[in-house]
């Protein structure tokens, strides 16, 4: 019932909402789409301030003057080296790149950040105050006072001191019982360009649709966070470190599934030595690396996570090890188990991505990103076509199709070529290029730990204006965009929230899995069939893929399609694998059948003997034994063969739920009546053979999937037959066949003219991904269709057209992969 209930809910505000244009929801009503509780930002990792990655403080040697930063200046140089040197590769799937968002504070005459206070004591929330600092003028006038005296300023400098004073970490007052009647809640937000799709892309886009404005050329930038985290499995008495760069792209929007303003997402990247290899660093050795310390120039990549959406992706450079020369790799691969189908061609990948040539001359040490995809969900069908849908900015490994990354098993159309990076641009080269390079010093900054900016920015306005952002729980965009899913639930995030800065994301500090982003362990497999019904939808589309794309996935037209489409798909260059991961990997793709069915004809099918010319024999091979014209003719009697059926058939495995089955069936079986008429002593035996093909196709649905899978079915099918060897009293009648009734051809009855309804079940004694399975199937299906003996207009018959139904018993075998 509550399942129901939420359901409904969901249907009535996505139908709602499916006409509008995605727009900010006013104030008061975005509190109801924000989380409810306060944001606390991830603190620093201890190790990171064991090690004094950022330098030690009390050193006499330790300089933070340029920049100003947190950061030892010397060693501010040699972590921005680093960052240089494995900064990633970008390919974009729009005009989008990560900005430097602080261009945005001085683009316009003014940036102000919003802070919205609400009265909640109500039913309904209350906008108690508003009130904006204007960034532009923190550093122009700073402010003079401290304390209580600066909380009474109005100057914007002594207005954000006094913001931090009050909501900065570990500067906020220890939480307290709130008294009945004062609840209130605080939003702070960054109001960026545009509020939907079309006004994001009248900002961002140039002239020409799908081109950059020239507004935002020298834009690019990454956010780069070093830190050294503890490797989890190893006792405390012999812990091991990661030295990690995590690499944060800001993005002024997102219009893909969700829809929201502000997106910040991020790589990490785990270093190694080429003395050191997969080896984790021991706390002496990690002490030694960093005292000298060793040229960036000896460091290579041990593994790159991947983070988009909820998932985090992990490639390991070592297992196996891409730095070995191709025989050794080999070798090494050869001997290592493959846990997921597919895992041979990730690591292939891997490899082609860390050489910038087939000849693996030249080492790239540049992860390379594939910069979001096409949407490939359910709510497209809800959505006005348009050309929207393809900026989600997740950081992808791969090209390919991403599945299950959202719910209801959407995923994401990564669709480039995938060697697109061995011609990169220069490293300087504009955003207009398709490939945008970060491993330029002009496109690099550092992030330190926001407790080694804390104390800057309380003491400095120059401070205060360029790190507040890493201080403050900000909303990078306005805090809640109308959206598909937006508001099923009050008071939780719904994926149409403005992101918030960093150290307020789960990811901060951590490395691998996080809370809020689980291990993506995909299994590859072809794409060339669907796994799900908005495999195929075109993103833009919207509820025009209930058209074509949904077409194309239907029992027959799929297969036809799949065949037809073939060489194309095998010359796209763009293409590539689908992801899965284990819970919804279909271990069944494609396969064939055969069995047998059965089925019982009833009286009705003997209006078969008075169709068309045949009907015109009998009468008249009545008329001449009855010797008259005045004759009453009746049937004394009949017998029907149960039709026995062969049937062949290809089945298409659309996820583990559904199956789009399609067989071939045919059957010969008697049929005879025995014919009384006036004048005529005893009864006339008329005899024939029923000779019925059939295409059934039918959308299966598993309400289990497992060794035993109970299913539903129903769809829809051709069916076409005539009587033959007709005989009338032992004696050839006519022709001695009728004509065929509905058979399909070139031009006529091309379209379904019988329909189903069914249920039954399937074992699969044998069952793998990637491997050859088997299974046995009955079901048991009432099938619907006149007898298709209407006469054309004007046409003498001697029967009426009645309706057929027939239950249909099948028995048949499937051998799938």
């Amino acid at each position: 019932m509550r399942r129901t209930i939420v359901l409904a809910a969901w249907a009535a505000s996505v139908l709602l909402s499916a006409g509008a244009v995605a727009q900010e929801i006013p104030r008061p009503d975005y509190l109801t789409y924000l989380p409810a509780g306060d944001a606390l930002p991830i603190a620093a990792q201890p190790a990171t301030s064991a090690f004094h990655l950022y330098g030690d403080t009390a050193a006499p040697e330790y300089v933070d003057r340029d920049p100003r930063n947190g950061i030892d200046d010397a060693r501010d140089r040699w972590l921005t080296a680093l960052a240089v040197r494995f900064a990633p590769w970008m390919i974009r799937n729009t005009v989008d790149f990560p900005m430097d968002w602080r261009r945005f504070v001085y683009q316009g005459a003014s940036f102000p950040l919003f802070v919205d206070v609400f009265d909640q004591s109500g039913e309904h929330p209350r906008l108690v105050r508003s009130e904006s600092i204007d960034l532009q003028n923190i550093e122009r006038i700073p402010c003079p006072f401290t304390g209580e005296a600066a909380a009474r300023d109005t100057t914007p400098d002594c207005r954000l001191l006094a913001l931090l004073e009050r909501l900065a970490p570990d500067r906020r007052a220890a939480p307290r019982a709130s008294p009945p009647g004062d609840v209130e809640a605080e939003v702070l937000f960054f109001d960026m360009p545009g509020n939907s799709p079309a006004t994001w892309s009248q900002v961002y886009e140039g002239a020409a649709k799908g081109t950059l404005s020239r507004d935002y050329l020298g834009w690019a930038k990454t956010f780069v966070h070093p830190l050294v985290a503890p490797v989890a499995g190893h006792p405390e008495s012999e812990p091991r470190f990661d030295l990690i760069l995590q690499y944060w792209f800001f993005y002024p929007y997102n219009d893909a599934g969700n829809i929201h303003e502000g997106d910040w997402e991020h790589i990490n990247v785990l270093l190694t030595t080429r003395d050191q290899g997969p080896r984790q660093f021991t706390r002496e050795e990690l002490q030694a690396l960093l005292a000298g310390p060793v040229p960036v120039d000896d460091f290579i990549i041990r593994e790159v996570q991947y983070y988009f959406h909820h998932w985090m992706q992990a490639l390991d450079y070592f297992l196996p090890n891409v730095y070995l020369p191709r025989d050794e790799w080999k070798r090494q691969v050869d001997s290592l188990p493959q846990d997921r189908f597919g895992e041979m061609e990730i690591w292939e990948q891997t490899r082609r991505q860390v050489y910038l040539d087939e000849e693996e001359t030249r080492l790239n040490l540049h992860p390379i990103i594939f910069v979001g995809g096409d949407n490939r969900g359910l709510q497209q069908l809800i959505s006005a076509p348009s050309r929207f849908g393809r900026a989600s900015h997740g950081s992808y490994p791969f090209v390919g199709l991403y599945k299950d990354i959202g719910p209801q098993s959407t995923g994401e159309l990564i669709k480039h070529r995938w060697d697109l990076f061995r011609t990169p641009p220069d490293s300087a080269a504009p955003e207009t290029e398709p490939i945008v390079r970060l491993d330029n010093p002009d496109r690099i900054e550092l992030v330190p730990d926001w407790e080694r900016v804390l104390p800057l920015a309380l003491t400095e306005a120059p401070a205060r204006a360029r790190w507040s952002w890493l201080l403050l729980p900000i909303h990078f965009g306005y805090p809640a965009t109308k959206s598909p899913f937006a508001g099923i639930v009050k008071y939780a995030e719904t994926g149409n929230v403005g992101a918030a800065t960093p150290p307020f994301n789960n990811a901060w500090n951590r490395s691998g899995a996080a809370p809020g982003y689980s291990a993506y362990q995909p299994h590859s497999l072809p794409s060339d069939y669907p796994a799900s019904l908005q495999d195929n939808f075109v993103t833009g589309w919207g509820f025009f893929n209930l058209t074509a794309p949904t077409l194309v996935t239907l029992p027959g037209i799929d297969i036809v399609y799949r065949l037809v489409s073939a060489p194309f798909r095998r010359r796209d260059k763009s293409s590539g694998p689908a992801f899965f991961i284990s819970q919804s990997v279909p271990f069944r793709v494609v396969g064939a059948t055969a069995g047998a069915s059965q089925f019982w004809p009833g009286e009705s099918w003997l209006g078969l003997f008075l169709h068309d010319e045949l009907g015109f024999a009998l009468l008249d091979s009545v008329v001449t034994r009855a010797g008259t014209l005045d004759l009453d003719l009746q049937g004394a009697g009949s017998e029907r063969e149960a039709a026995a059926q062969w049937l062949a058939g290809a089945n298409l495995y659309i996820g583990r739920k559904f199956v789009s089955e399609s067989s071939l069936r045919h059957s010969r079986s008697s049929l005879a009546v025995n014919l009384a008429a006036t004048n005529i002593p005893g009864a006339i035996p008329v005899q024939g053979e029923l000779n019925f093909w059939e295409y059934v196709g039918s959308l299966r649905y598993n309400l289990a999937v497992e060794s035993f899978q109970p299913f539903v079915k129903a769809g829809y099918g051709l069916s076409w037959y005539r009587i033959e060897d007709v005989t009338f009293d032992g004696n050839q009648l006519g022709a001695g066949e009728g004509e065929w009734v509905r058979k399909p051809g070139f031009v006529e009855n091309l379209l379904p003219n019988t329909w189903h309804l069914g249920a039954g079940v399937e074992y699969l004694p044998v069952s793998s991904v990637g491997g050859v399975d088997f299974g046995i199937k009955g079901d048991v299906a009432v099938h619907t269709h006149n007898l298709g003996i209407k006469p054309e207009t004007g046409e003498l018959s001697f029967v009426q057209e009645t309706r057929i139904y027939r239950w249909v018993v099948s028995l048949a075998g499937a051998l799938t992969f």
